[in-house]
């Protein structure tokens, strides 16, 4: 039964999975397999498409050093070091050191233990090593810069480094270098080696650097002054000392470690690079100051200098010139870089740079000239192999993976070369020259031998274009015996070859492309055309590729025709027509890649660049965005198969990475200039040709993420690198000095895959042996340690036990019978029958001593008595300085036995009976006595205070009332209130304010009164204030005082406007009567007859015009218009529009701005100077803007912007503008401001909106300046302090310019226009007059604090004006009058704000400095001769070029420029020098 219903029960489950399935198959129409399937593939499809959106989001990658993040310190920065392996920065100011993650962010502050301000990292213990500049203590920290142990120096140390190779600490101080080692499981560093220079012993060695080396020969660089000593490290010794390497003092110094080169920087802004045996091999000039700091580029032969002069420049150390040049805002301190990473570190004195390196393509093969073309072979089992053509006229082959020459083929560089092809399967070389001649060379020997050389004698008939066409059967699939099976069945050979094996089936054909048009085919041995055909006409073949796969030809003519040709290259007839298409632009490049053409068009009269890929099987065309294609000139193109991507290079710097469907996947930005491009591998690498080089760039550093996972699915080939072949001596010999020098300048730049020596197998061994013994003694070391602690902790038991015997039992029994019974037994006191003899004895102190009684054991002995004897110190008496019973050491060690004295002082011995005073009660001293008497609360004594009465304001007759608010002048120091000067200072504090000061101070707190509604729009005079009535029952209401005179700041306000004209009254719409129709209204038909009306309302009446005819329609309307009309009909369009603004009274201000101001910022092209169309537009704007009278930021902003970019007159005109809205500089400060701006490197589309920000920034800066300075103004009225300012005679006149409330009176001087005695009242003082602050009124404060910095520096000058005496033998040349030069005196060649300016004539014309060595040159010559003389002469100011603010100097209106008026003599360098200063010495 049980096995029936088990089968029953199968065959259920296996019913209801079949159901399962067909309901799955039905609602989906899938399998359950493929649904699943779907499911799956739909859940982790999301995820995918993320990653290759961020992946193409990312398209540029840009070459070179970008700037990642500032970290800015209020304390100045000593140090900066970088944790690899946490990926932290640490800075070391004065304070404390505070840890950055690795884009900058804040981690952790750390105060340290002990004082200091350097650290370095040790890597291999990972701990930190800190010390003082200048001290002798080495302090040894732990990862969380706990100390562990501290140690000194014999001199004060200087600098430190970290040895990683041995794991040692080298510190550089006074004549000597020391080594330290950390022992003591890594606890305590103590000094190891120390190596002394005898020749030096004096000096500070402040640079230490280390040769990346583990072996026992490592060299340690010290650099002093101008020299260096160089040290054995492991031996401690001495090996050599280099003086006079540079002029002046060696600033930094770094050791590049494979090529063994040391390189020095010095102050004078030189960097010299030194060989092993101290030949100078490179100099580098550059800096302009001291460099600060040398550093290893990470990736290449590259260092990296930084210098007080705001650069970071990087050098290469095998093309011997300046790669890359990285501005800074501030003098460089420091440099920190790491070796393979991508980011590195700057610091100046308070800030920290974080740089990151994208270093896209590196020197691959130095040529020594341009690199016009490159093409690469692609022939089966061959390695693939690249061929250059350079300018020069000469063709390198070289190998792509090592980047090595493998041969040469020189030629006269008279001689136009034009083309050359490579058949790398008979090792024959072809050239074209423009004269149409073709050279065959063999490419088995260096350098290239000329086989054969065919004349042209039909120039028409010379080729444009050489191709080599290799037809291959076996396609070298290799143990892939399917694929070339299929390769033999579709090229239909199997059987040929089976049935003549002797046939070859392999044959090479060499076309050219000719300038009448044809492409013809030469035999290979003769040079003869065997067969032509007509392609292109009479224009001429201008690029040929082969598609071998395909077997076809693709050809391209300055017709601008592609052509597609069958080739079979056993027939006669080679070529056969398949396809041709027509292009509008001239196909320049091209490349195929299977079935994909990719065509490069270039048109320069249509600035047309772009990139083209036609599908030749389905004959589709693939375009992209113009936005991606080049902006100029195309250098070339090239395709890469297997990864199915093309590549293009063009003039603007860029390198353009291409999808088989011509969408762009990536944009390289190079930093310079790309003249030839080609992929050479199959992973995707490209060789451009940048300079006079050739350039690599490795596919990992641009291809995208997707394809590189597409790579791990991929197998590829091991890639093959070709030997060079060696020189042939014959030929070289052969060849002049200029070819020798041509065919040897190309070689392979240096590469190296470890920065660090490797060891011999003899050191290798040594080392690990010494390593090995090392970490056993540690381990040792670290075990018994840790067994150490268990044992204190109770956590280890014994292993073994003894076993207890009868006899081990008997002696433990005994020994605890002995403590118990050998203690000192503890008796009753026998009774004492003469105890009252005992008593008197014992008061007359003459008992016995008797023996001690006994007393257990209760605290520990030993080194120290028992806590109990401590004795408490009793406090200082106050005043008396807290010192020390004994001198403590600085570092905080304390010796036992002054630790003892300290904690167990001496007892004093005790005074005897006698000695002793009797009882006294006790007493208070005399000063508890006065203190209890100065507590006592002293009768309270109120004074008066006496205000100085003032006048009111609003009416003399009626006494101001309780509400009413009081005058003060805060002015005048007579009116500070008078007070007794008995028990002031008692009362000071204890004192509450009357009634009377209570009322002032609720005056000052009160919020501002509400100003009305009509106030604002007319200035009315206010009512005077009603009386009170005497009965308090039933007050009436209250207005608030309105003031006579409005309120005057100390900061002048601008007057206000004027006051547009009257608009007309408005246009009665007229009542038409019923039979005529209704005619235009007044308002149209005023602009009839006007250029631009009868240009956009031609034959404007009454049927055509659009309706309704309002005011504000006809304004709508002009409005539209203006933003499309041309600038010659804008300005009318724009009086127009304020003639209508003007005769309605239209309420669309706000509109009108905006559109106006619409049109003078569009997003491209606003309107310039440039145009007078557009010129006399900017005014109408200016104008409508005015008439408007909304002077709010915007308008400002665009005041000061059309100041920046317009002419003298628009100038004029924004200066009139910024006069009619208040601004008051009669002295030109604000102009001269803007002038002083540097707008002239501001350049592309968006100039107008950073100049917008530029000054959007300074406004807002004056603007929280001014609003800063009134609250601070208030604050001290409200304080009840003294506040002067300065009001001059027009703001006098004008009183209504202020807007808070107030009451001005005082006199004027009539000579200075100033207000002498002028008292200001204010009655509300709150924030509403920061909060009505303007713009205007904040350029004026501007405009006020340059003056008050002008009259500053004259009086400062007038104190310190000294009275030269006259001499009556020297004429004195009067200022001349003009204008100031555009460049004064001396910025010729050092103009720092004009960089355009700057010329050379500072290093042309520089002397050279005099020799530190004590050699004298000889007679006649300049070597060594000073640059300058410091003599005791007289100052002698010179002002030829006067300055209108010579106007507030006196010291400028002197005249100080001493010469004769005939000869006016100026130090020219050209003329300065002199042959023979012997007779001057």
């Amino acid at each position: 039964m049980s096995g029936e219903s088990r089968n029953i029960l199968e065959v259920l489950q296996e019913r209801k999975k079949l159901r399962e399935k067909q309901r799955l198959e039905e609602e989906t129409g899938e399998s359950r397999g493929k649904y699943y399937w779907n499911l799956l593939r739909n859940a982790i499809k999301p995820a995918i498409d993320s990653l290759n959106k961020a992946d193409i989001k990312d398209i540029y990658v840009s070459h070179g050093v970008h700037h990642g993040r500032k970290i800015n310190h209020k304390s100045a920065i000593h140090q900066v070091l970088y944790n690899r392996s946490k990926k932290e920065y640490l800075t070391v100011d004065a304070n404390c050191i505070r840890i950055f993650k690795s884009d900058g962010r804040k981690k952790d502050i750390v105060d340290p233990e002990e004082d200091l301000n350097r650290l370095c990292y040790a890597s291999q213990i990972n701990q930190y090593v800190g010390w003082t500049y200048n001290d002798k203590h080495l302090v040894l920290l732990s990862k969380e810069f706990e100390v562990l142990s501290v140690n000194k120096a014999q001199t004060d140390l200087v600098t430190v480094v970290y040895n990683e190779n041995n794991n040692e600490i080298v510190t550089g101080g006074v004549g000597c270098i020391t080594s330290w080692v950390f022992r003591y499981g890594n606890r305590h560093v103590i000094p190891r080696k120390t190596a002394h220079a005898e020749l030096m012993a004096d000096e500070h060695f402040s640079l230490l650097v280390l040769e990346e080396t583990a072996s026992r020969t490592q060299k340690c660089f010290a650099a002093t002054g101008t020299g260096v000593a160089i040290f054995n490290i492991f031996e401690g010794t001495l090996l050599s000392c280099q003086k006079d390497l540079h002029v002046r003092q060696i600033t930094a110094i770094v050791f590049f470690n494979p090529l063994k080169y040391l390189i020095t920087g010095a102050r004078d802004g030189s960097i010299k690079v030194w060989d092993e045996t101290w030949h100078l091999q490179l100099v580098f000039v550059g800096h302009t100051e001291l460099v600060s700091c040398l550093a290893i580029y990470p990736y290449g032969p590259f260092i990296m200098s930084a210098s007080y002069d705001c650069t970071i420049r990087v050098w290469s150390l095998e093309t011997c010139d300046e790669v890359d040049k990285i501005e800074t805002n501030l003098p460089v301190e420091g440099l920190g870089t790491m070796i393979q990473e991508n980011d590195f570190f700057s610091y100046s004195t308070h800030s920290v740079d974080i740089w990151r390196i994208q270093h896209v393509h590196a020197l691959h093969t130095s040529i020594g000239f341009r690199v016009n073309a490159i093409k690469h072979t692609d022939y089966p089992n061959k390695p693939v192999r690249s061929v250059l053509l350079c300018k020069d006229a000469s063709v390198r082959i070289i190998s792509p993976v090592s980047g090595d020459v493998i041969t040469t083929l020189l030629v006269d560089p008279r001689r136009v070369m034009v083309d050359a092809a490579y058949a790398i399967a008979e090792e024959t070389l072809f050239a074209v020259f423009d004269t149409g001649d073709i050279l065959k060379c063999s490419t088995r020997i260096n350098p290239c031998i000329v086989e054969a050389e065919w004349r042209c004698t039909n120039p028409e008939k010379a080729c444009n274009y050489l191709l080599v066409y290799e037809y291959v059967v076996d396609s070298g699939d290799g143990d892939d015996s399917w694929l070339s099976m299929i390769r033999a069945i579709t090229t239909k050979t199997a059987h040929a070859a089976s049935v003549s094996p002797t046939k070859t089936s392999e044959k090479t054909l060499l076309l050219g492309g000719r300038k009448d048009g044809y492409i013809c085919v030469f035999n290979w041995d003769t040079g003869e055309v065997d067969f032509e055909i007509e392609a292109h006409g009479s224009k001429g073949v201008l690029n040929m590729i082969a598609n071998s796969k395909q077997d076809q030809l693709i050809s391209a003519g300055k017709d601008n025709i592609i052509k597609v040709w069958r080739l079979f290259p056993f027939a006669q007839e080679a070529l056969a027509p398949l396809m041709s298409f027509y292009c509008a632009q001239t196909p320049l490049h091209m490349c195929v890649m299977k079935g994909k053409l990719c065509v490069a068009f270039q048109e320069h009269t249509t600035a047309t660049y772009s990139i083209v890929v036609y599908s030749l099987l389905s004959k589709r065309r693939h375009d992209h965005s113009p936005d991606d294609d080049h902006a100029d000139s195309i250098t070339g193109v090239s395709c890469c198969p297997r990864m199915k991507l093309f590549a293009s290079s063009s003039v603007d710097g860029t390198v353009k990475i291409w999808n088989d469907e011509n969408k762009i996947i990536r944009n390289l930005k190079l930093n310079a200039v790309p003249h030839s491009i080609g992929f050479c591998g199959q992973r995707g690498d490209i060789l451009v040709g940048i300079g006079n080089h050739v350039h690599k760039i490795d596919y990992s550093s641009y291809m995208p993420r997707a394809q590189r996972f597409r790579m791990v699915t991929m197998k590829f080939p091991d890639e093959v690198k070709d030997k060079p072949l060696p020189y042939e001596e014959k030929l070289v010999c052969r060849l002049s000095k200029d070819d020798v020098k041509r065919l040897k300048a190309a070689h392979s730049s240096f590469k190296f895959t470890h920065f660090v020596d490797v060891l011999s197998e003899e050191e290798t061994e040594e080392v690990t042996r010494e390593k090995r013994h090392r970490d056993k003694m540690f381990a040792l070391l670290e075990s018994r340690d840790i067994e150490l602690c268990k044992i204190r902790d109770g956590e280890l038991a014994a292993n073994r036990k003894p076993k207890a015997t009868k006899a081990t039992k008997r002696a433990a029994f005994d020994k605890y019978l002995k403590i118990f019974y050998n203690r000192p037994r503890v008796g009753l006191i026998a009774d004492d029958p003469y105890i009252d003899d005992k008593a008197k004895e014992a008061a007359a102190g003459s008992v016995e001593e008797g023996e001690e009684e006994y007393k257990p054991d209760r605290e520990p002995s030993g080194f120290f008595p028992p806590p109990s004897q401590v004795e408490k110190k009793t406090e200082a008496v106050a005043g008396e300085p807290l010192e020390p019973p004994y001198p403590v050491n600085p570092r905080g060690f304390i010796p036992n036995s002054v630790l003892v004295h300290l904690l167990w002082p001496k007892r004093q011995k005790l005074v005897p009976p006698e000695e002793k005073e009797g009882y006294r009660p006790p007493q208070l001293t005399d000063e508890q006595l006065a203190k209890a008497q100065m507590g006592k609360k002293p009768k309270r004594e109120w004074k008066t205070v006496t205000f100085k009465k003032k006048e009111p304001t609003l009416e003399p007759s009626r006494e101001p009332t309780r509400d009413s608010p009081r005058f003060f002048d805060y002015g005048e120091p007579d009116l500070a209130p008078s007070i007794e000067p008995e028990d002031a200072e008692e009362e000071e504090e204890e004192e509450k304010p009357s009634a009377y000061l209570q009322k002032m101070q609720e005056l000052m707190d009160r919020p501002p009164t509400p100003k009305p509604a009509e106030e604002v729009a007319e200035d009315k005079t206010p009512e005077p204030e009603p009386e009170v009535p005497p009965e308090p029952e039933k007050p009436k209401k209250k207005r608030e005082p309105k003031l006579k005179k409005p309120i005057v700041k100390l900061v002048s306000r601008p007057p206000p406007p004027p006051p547009p004209t009257p608009p007309k009254a408005p246009t009665p719409s007229p009542t038409p009567p019923p039979p005529p129709p209704t005619p235009l209204p007044d308002f149209v038909t005023q602009f009839i007859g006007e250029a631009w009306f009868d240009k956009y309302f031609p034959n404007c009446n009454i049927n055509t015009f659009p309706k309704p005819w309002t005011a504000l329609a006809l304004v709508n309307m002009l409005l539209r218009l203006l933003r499309i009309a041309d600038f010659c009909h804008k300005t009318p369009i724009v009086n127009a529009i304020l003639i209508l603004y003007q005769q309605e009274n239209l309420d669309i201000t706000d509109v009108i701005f905006r559109t106006v101001m619409g049109v003078l910022n569009p997003s491209k092209n606003p309107p310039s100077c440039a145009s007078e169309d557009e010129k006399i537009f900017i005014k109408a704007a200016i104008n409508v803007f005015q008439v408007l009278g909304l002077y709010n930021k915007i308008y400002i902003i665009e005041l000061m912007v059309q100041f920046l970019d317009g002419d003298r007159e628009v100038r004029s005109f924004v200066m009139d503008a910024f006069a009619a809205i208040g601004l008051q500089d009669s002295h030109k400060f604000f102009p001269r401001e803007l002038d002083g701006w540097d707008v002239w490197a501001i350049e592309g589309d968006d100039r107008k909106e950073q100049l917008k920000k530029k000054c959007q920034m300074w406004l807002d800066r004056w603007m929280m300046a001014f609003k800063m300075h009134l609250e601070s103004t208030i604050e001290k009225m409200k304080k009840g302090q003294s506040v002067q300012g300065r009001v001059s005679k027009a703001q006098l006149g004008k009183p209504k310019v202020a807007q808070s409330k107030g009451v001005l009176k005082g006199e004027t001087d009539e000579d200075t226009g100033y207000a002498k005695g002028v008292i200001v009242t204010f009655d509300t003082l709150d924030g509403s007059v920061i909060d009505n602050a303007t713009h205007i009124e904040a350029i004026n404060y501007f405009c006020e604090m340059e003056l008050e910095k002008e009259l500053d520096r004259l009086r400062r000058r007038d104190s310190v004006e000294k009275v030269v005496e006259a001499k009556n033998t020297v004429l004195v040349l009067p200022k001349i009058g003009g204008k100031p030069s555009l460049a004064r005196i001396g910025e010729t060649h050092t103009s720092r704000c004009h960089a355009r300016r700057e010329t050379s004539l500072s290093v042309d014309y520089r002397l050279p400095p005099i020799t530190a060595r004590g050699f004298q040159p000889a007679a006649g010559e300049l070597q060594g001769f000073a640059p300058c003389i410091n003599l005791p002469m007289k100052t002698v100011y010179m002002n030829p070029f006067p300055s209108p603010i010579d106007l507030y100097d006196v010291w400028n209106q002197q005249p100080i420029l001493l010469t004769l008026k005939s000869s006016q003599k100026y130090f020219i360098p050209s003329q300065s020098y002199i042959n023979d200063f012997e007779q001057f010495i």
